[in-house]
């Protein structure tokens, strides 16, 4: 009983540390796009639209080792066992300084290149290889820190995480807004993101040091200590399954701009990034509450019962239902009047594809509680073939679709609504119940459909 009320005490104070968090920088993120719009061209929202695409592109280099390596700290954590958790903490730090040199050595090749992926380039190749560059380094410092934000996370302590990456994030974007309309530069826009980027990521290791003394140990002889065959299996296991996973998620997520910044233009991008800001912000704010709770997720798999397990993830999809009915309401109805009134009648998009665009919003978040039991349950390994199946068909339907249909950005819409009805919305709790559970699904489809029905 304590352990359960510890677990949903820790759930529930990293939800709402989470919501709280991300709400103020919900404002501040509309603030900093909204000095964009007025302040500068559509053409540097676009190509700041393209570096995160090309950057979420390099992420791919860390093969879900941090994935596997969280997963892997909570049996550990819960046995309040100190040897393997240094060991394991040793390993991960390791991993990650060949993650960074990798990420920093194709970000160099690369760099020069990025006129490339532009249709009609405004902007000189020196220019546009500087501002890459900066927006690399702000990136790589996330992987100074990772092996201790991982840490803290699978201790469900999540709201550290928040509240550090909140504070920091708070004078960025303060600061960003300030240097765009009194300065209209680019290049100090992202000075300050990388500067900022590295200040919070010490500021992390530091607190995370000094909470865990006796884990984050600087000791020659740990990190010569191997890892039992058990562990080391489980998490190669993991670590190829989170590689597809990563694969379809840049696939999916990833290649939007990069498609339409190829093919039409840096304009179609800075239209579709306002739209896609908004429903990033609200997926964000929704996601980051559900991503609070698997820590919780993974420790109630470790300590209880299949029915527990299964009446915990009944409770949160009638939760995420009532979420998604309200929201994706709300957007069908106010997502053009918000565009036109927040920044112009010249960055509305037709009402054909924004209601892709919401579908596309409501189909996602109905795979919340699918995707948290996975993670917190540790089943990459069963997900590797699910997310290669799912970035093929993403790509290739949207390649078809803006290519030889010409649809533009509804091409990209529907190439990722496909690849969501055809492949995620039934294989994802097949794993959970399958491979999670060993249980069967009927129960959940019956529920699913139930919760999806009120939505229409």
């Amino acid at each position: 009983m304590k352990n359960e009320l510890n677990r949903t005490k820790a759930a529930s104070l990293n939800a709402v540390t989470m919501m709280v968090t991300q709400l103020i920088s919900l404002v501040l993120k509309f603030g900093v796009q909204t000095a964009f719009i007025h302040e500068l061209s559509q053409n540097y929202l676009g190509l700041n639209g393209l570096f995160a695409n090309i950057i979420s592109f390099l992420s791919f280099a860390d093969l879900g080792i941090g994935t596997a390596i969280t997963v892997a700290l909570y049996e550990p954590i819960a046995n309040k066992d100190t040897q393997k958790l240094r060991t394991l903490i040793s390993f991960y730090k390791k991993t990650y300084l060949i993650i960074i040199i990798i990420v920093t050595t194709i970000g160099l090749l690369i760099s020069p290149w990025i006129f490339m992926f532009i249709k009609k380039p405004v902007f000189s190749n020196m220019q546009l290889s500087l501002w890459f560059l900066l927006y690399l380094v702000g990136t790589i410092a996330t992987y100074f820190s990772a092996h201790k934000r991982s840490f803290l996370m699978a201790t469900q302590q999540g709201y550290l995480n928040s509240l550090n990456d909140f504070i920091f994030k708070f004078l960025q974007q303060v600061i960003q807004i300030l240097i765009i309309v009194f300065f209209h530069s680019f290049t100090m826009f992202l000075v300050v993101q990388m500067v900022m980027a590295i200040c919070s990521n010490y500021q992390l290791a530091n607190m995370a040091g000094k909470r865990y003394p006796n884990i984050f140990v600087r000791d020659s002889k740990i990190s010569k200590v191997s890892l039992d065959k058990i562990t080391m299996k489980s998490i190669k296991r993991n670590v190829i399954g989170a590689i597809s996973s990563k694969i379809g998620s840049i696939v999916v997520f990833g290649t939007d701009n990069l498609i339409l910044s190829t093919f039409i233009g840096l304009l179609a991008v800075a239209k579709y990034s306002n739209y896609m800001l908004i429903i990033q912000s609200v997926n964000s704010l929704f996601s980051q509450v559900m991503n609070s709770f698997i820590s919780s997720i993974g420790n109630l798999h470790v300590t209880s019962s299949v029915s527990k397990q299964k009446n915990i993830l009944y409770r949160l999809l009638y939760l995420n239902a009532f979420i998604n009915l309200f929201v994706s309401t709300g957007l069908s109805f106010a997502f053009n009047r918000f565009i036109a009134i927040w920044a112009g009648n010249n960055y509305l998009l037709s009402s054909t594809i924004t209601l892709g665009i919401v579908l596309n919003y409501s189909v996602n978040q109905s795979r919340y509680v699918a995707q948290s039991f996975i993670s917190g349950m540790g089943l990459y390994w069963s997900i590797r073939w699910k997310s290669l199946i799912e970035a093929g068909i993403n790509l290739v339907v949207s390649l078809i679709f803006v290519i030889i249909f010409k649809l533009g950005i509804l091409g990209v819409v529907l190439g990722t609504l496909s690849s969501n009805v055809l492949i995620n919305v039934f294989w994802e709790p097949y794993i959970v119940f399958h491979d999670g559970l060993n249980t069967s699904l009927k129960s959940y489809f019956g529920k699913y459909f139930f919760t999806k029905c009120l939505l229409q």
